[in-house]
């Protein structure tokens, strides 16, 4: 199992390197866009092996605990919604399939369920064993309020001191509301019921 990817909720799958070589395998499993994680050492093993058949996003980060991950989680998530938002399914992979990329999955459920980031953890170790990223736990666990705080804004209000605004409009409460309802479910464990509204 460690070798292949696993469907972690419909339309995102997790898994190593070695899923996005096979693109018989990629087909089949409805890929249309990857999430391509690797470390900059790594660049010339891992890369887009496919661009013509799919939609790629790469993202170069280090499995250091001095990397920045909470910008790199905004931008996979807009990927993410982008790819699913179209009827479109997203393989997220790194090399290994342990840490890197389970750790931007993790990040993404927790925005779209606000599970928390142990639940969010246990629910993706539940589909993918072998996960362990060890060196992102501290940032996952503040990325936490963040995510509460972010899902707590009313339409119209306005984040940031004046430099950096974004307003949440009625629409992305909608995508967002669509995603936990469709969701939700999924990321329920047996015997428990995370929060999810």
């Amino acid at each position: 199992m460690r070798r292949e990817a696993q469907l972690i909720i419909p339309g995102l799958w997790l898994g190593p390197f070695q899923s996005s070589t096979d693109l018989r395998r990629m087909h089949s499993m409805g890929i249309t866009h990857v999430l391509c994680i690797r470390d900059k050492r790594e660049a010339a093993l891992i890369y887009p092996r496919f661009p013509t058949e799919f939609r790629y996003m790469t993202i170069e980060i280090s499995d250091t605990a001095d990397q920045k991950l909470i910008n790199i989680l905004s931008d996979s998530k807009a990927f993410i919604d982008e790819a699913l938002s179209s009827g479109g399914t997203v393989l997220a992979h790194c090399n290994g399939g342990i840490s890197l990329s389970p750790a931007i999955v993790i990040g993404y459920l927790m925005t779209i369920s606000k599970a928390t980031w142990e639940d969010a953890l246990a629910y993706v170790q539940s589909r993918r064993y072998c996960v362990a990223p060890s060196s992102f736990q501290i940032q996952l666990q503040e990325y936490e309020p963040i995510v509460r705080a972010t899902q707590k804004i009313l339409p119209g209000t306005s984040l940031g001191n004046g430099e950096r605004k974004r307003s949440m409009s009625l629409d992305d409460q909608e995508e967002d509301t669509d995603d936990r309802a469709r969701i939700a479910p999924s990321l329920r464990r047996e015997g428990s019921d995370m929060d999810m509204e």
